[in-house]
Order: C-alpha cells, then sequence, then structure tokens
C-alpha cells in the first residue's frame, strides 16, 4: 500500500472512529443521567417513606431498618439524635457513636432543620456511595441512608455497556479501513488494467496496419530472396549463399514480429480441448533445446499423473515457448532454464525458472506491457502475449522472483476448471 493510500484509509478510519464513539457517548450520558435521576427519585421515596413510618413510634425501628436495607440493596440505614448517637441500624449498631467522616456535617445539620437532601456521601475503594438525610417529624431525629454499588448496579452496567460498545466501535473502524483498502487496492488494479486494455487496443490498431501493409510484401520478398538462391550456380562462393539466407532468416524475424502484434490485436475464439500441461511442457522444453544447440540447459519436471485442463493449446504453446525463449534471450548461450508443472489447488502451475540476470528493478513495473525490454534488439511483446493468452483462459502470469535479484522465475496459473 502506498503512502498516500494509507493516509487516506487512516483518515477515514480516525473519521469513522470519532463519529461512532461521539454517538455512543452522547447516549450514554444520556442514559446515565436519566438513570442516576432515576435511582435519587428512588432514594428520596424510600427515605421519605420510611421517616413518616417511624414518625409514628408504632413499630420495630431495627426491624424496619433491616428490611428496607435488604429489600433495596442500601449499603446502610440508621436513625440518629441530635448528639450524633445511632439509636437504631443496620450495620451501625444501636449506642455507637457516628463515625464523622462518613456524614456531611452540613447536610446533616439541614435535616435537623427540616429539610431532606440527597447527595454524594464517601467513598470506599474507589466506590461511591450516595448519602441521603430524612427528617422523622416530631421526634428530632433523622433517618440516614447509604446507597453503594448495588443500589447503583444499573448505572454500573450501563458503563459496563458503553466500553463495549467503544471496544466494538474500534473493532468496525478496524474492519472498514481493512474493507477500504482493499476497495482502493482493487480500484487501483481496475485503473491499470483499464490503461493496459486501452494500450493494447493501440497495439491492436498499430497490429492491423502493420499486417495489411507489411505481411504481404514480406511474402513476397521472401519468395524472391528463395528465387534468387536458387538460382545461384552451383560453384558460387559460400558466403554468397549465407547472404541469401541471412536474408531469409531477418525477413522470418520481421514476420514474427508481425505475428506477435496479432498476437495482442486478435481475440480469436479459444478453441478449447482437452490438454496434458505435462507434454505441453515437455515439448515446449524439447523445442526450444533444439533451437538453442549450444550450452543451455533446457529441463521440464512434470508429475507423474497427468495435469489435464480445458484449453487451446496452441495459445498455451504460444505462451509458455515466449517464456522459455525470453529466458534464452536474456540469459544467454549457457543459461539454465527449468519448466516445472505442478497442481496448486483448484489451480495448474506452470513455472518457468532460470538462473540468468534476472529482472531489472527499473523494468519490474512494466514488465508485462507491449514493448518493455532491456535486452537489445527485442521487441517488448513476448510477455505482454504470453500474459494476454493465459488471462484469456481465466488465468494469469506472475513474476515470482525478485527484482534486481540473480535469475528469474515466471508462473503461470490455470483453473482446471474453465
Amino acid at each position: 500500500m502506498t503512502r498516500r493510500r494509507a493516509l487516506i484509509v487512516s483518515l477515514a478510519a480516525a473519521a469513522l472512529l470519532l463519529a461512532l464513539n461521539a454517538l455512543v457517548y452522547s447516549l450514554y450520558a444520556r442514559q446515565v443521567d436519566t438513570v442516576s435521576a432515576a435511582l435519587a427519585d428512588r432514594l428520596t421515596a424510600l427515605g421519605g417513606t420510611t421517616a413518616r413510618w417511624l414518625a409514628t413510634g408504632h413499630s420495630d425501628a431495627g426491624a424496619a431498618l433491616a428490611a428496607l436495607a435488604g429489600e433495596n440493596q442500601l449499603e446502610d440505614a440508621y436513625v440518629i439524635d441530635a448528639e450524633r448517637r445511632v439509636l437504631a441500624g443496620v450495620r451501625t449498631p444501636a449506642g455507637s457513636s457516628l463515625n464523622l467522616l462518613r456524614v456531611d456535617p452540613d447536610r446533616l445539620a439541614t435535616a435537623f432543620a427540616g429539610r431532606a437532601s440527597v447527595g454524594d456521601g464517601y467513598s470506599i475503594e474507589r466506590a461511591r456511595v450516595e448519602a441521603a438525610y430524612f427528617p422523622i417529624a416530631g421526634t428530632g431525629r433523622v433517618l440516614a441512608l447509604e446507597a453503594g454499588a448495588e443500589f447503583h448496579a444499573p448505572a454500573a452496567r450501563l458503563r459496563a455497556t458503553y466500553l463495549v460498545a467503544v471496544a466494538v466501535s474500534v473493532l468496525v473502524a478496524i474492519v472498514f479501513a481493512i474493507a477500504l483498502g482493499l476497495a482502493l487496492r482493487a480500484l487501483e488494479r481496475a485503473r491499470v488494467a483499464h490503461g493496459r486494455a486501452e494500450r493494447l487496443a493501440a497495439v491492436g490498431q498499430m497490429a492491423a496496419m502493420v499486417a495489411h501493409e507489411v505481411r504481404n510484401p514480406l511474402g513476397i520478398l521472401r519468395g524472391q530472396v528463395e528465387l534468387a538462391r536458387e538460382k545461384l550456380p552451383p560453384d558460387a562462393p559460400t558466403r554468397e549463399r549465407e547472404r541469401f539466407t541471412d536474408m531469409i532468416d531477418e525477413i522470418d524475424r520481421l514476420n514474427q514480429l508481425t505475428e506477435e502484434f496479432l498476437g495482442l490485436a486478435r481475440d480469436v475464439p479459444l478453441r478449447r480441448e482437452p490438454l496434458d500441461l505435462g507434454a505441453l511442457a515437455r515439448a515446449v522444453a524439447e523445442d526450444a533445446r533444439v533451437a538453442a544447440g549450444g550450452a543451455a540447459r533446457i529441463e521440464a519436471a512434470v508429475p507423474p499423473e497427468p495435469v489435464t485442463l480445458s484449453a487451446d493449446a496452441d495459445r498455451l504453446r504460444q505462451a509458455l515457448r515466449n517464456l522459455v525463449l525470453n529466458a534464452l534471450q536474456v540469459g544467454g548461450a549457457e543459461v539454465s532454464v527449468r519448466v516445472e508443472v505442478a497442481v496448486d489447488g483448484p489451480r495448474a502451475r506452470v513455472t518457468v525458472a532460470d538462473d540468468g540476470p534476472g529482472v531489472p528493478r527499473e523494468l519490474a513495473a512494466t514488465l508485462f506491457e507491449p514493448f518493455a525490454t532491456a535486452r537489445p534488439g527485442g521487441s517488448g511483446l513476448g510477455l505482454a502475449v504470453a500474459r494476454r493468452a493465459v488471462e484469456r483462459h481465466g488465468g494469469s502470469l506472475a513474476l515470482e522472483s525478485a527484482p534486481g535479484e540473480r535469475g528469474a522465475r515466471f508462473s503461470i496459473y490455470l483453473p482446471v476448471r474453465p
């Protein structure tokens, strides 16, 4: 992934994450306010009702407070007099002195003056305890209620839900970034493929012109040269005959170049027939071995079982021959070339590897483009023609060796079933 594309993906993912977190926090804050207000109202109602009940003096205050605390998940409930003595309580026993660190003196004084209040009390190991004070009418006493973690469990569950939502939003942003990156890469590939198609269309127009303007004159020239060579007297010098042979070879080279142009331009329907890739690889290797005729070593490695698929034998033979000839032309007279056939899952693979100089770094990006070549005198059409033939079969041709390193490795992947 390029730096620019990575920056776009990162910014888009960050924007999505911020938007999701803002939405989640907004919903969380609203719900927390609602739940906190509901809990405060509940505590106020409990305290007010209990204080009025205790004012009648017709019940056991200790038992009533114990029932109140147990049924409403309160931390503590107790009754104190003006001297701050505990008269009845749940966790704070009657007769004990009130721990002044647990109360708000100002709010407690307000309660003795006849006004109830609900608010923050104290904290135990980071757990907030809410304290409420209610005057017991006509007694000069105050009812104190303390609500801890159990009472505030609904708010705590909201916080846990919020943290889960934040984690989910992060996961969504990551998935979005991955999907966006893949989409951008697919768009880049589509753009490159479209550009290649346009270039191939231009090559096709050129090929049509070349076929019309060049092929027929070349055929006439070749015929005339052969006729002139046949008219040479038997005692003509060998060098004279070699000149005619050289001319015929050059005419054949131009004819081959024209055929390569036409191979890019023509979309003749494929003639699919059952084809054994192993047999094809052995035949191409043998033809190349005969054509090389020197110290070049060309071998074919095929599995014992036939690798059969439905394909156009002529098109694939041309593609494979171009790869082998490219290895021979670039690697030189003593290059070693290996053609290997294997089954790779649902695909068949044909690999052409050599120990030549490899692919130059500056050529790697445009290696399969028409006219891209680092070989003096090369047309730059062999790999483009090979790739076109493979892609028409629903396959792919790829350079699998690292550019700039010794040796080149090209692999053709073809679906076993079209």
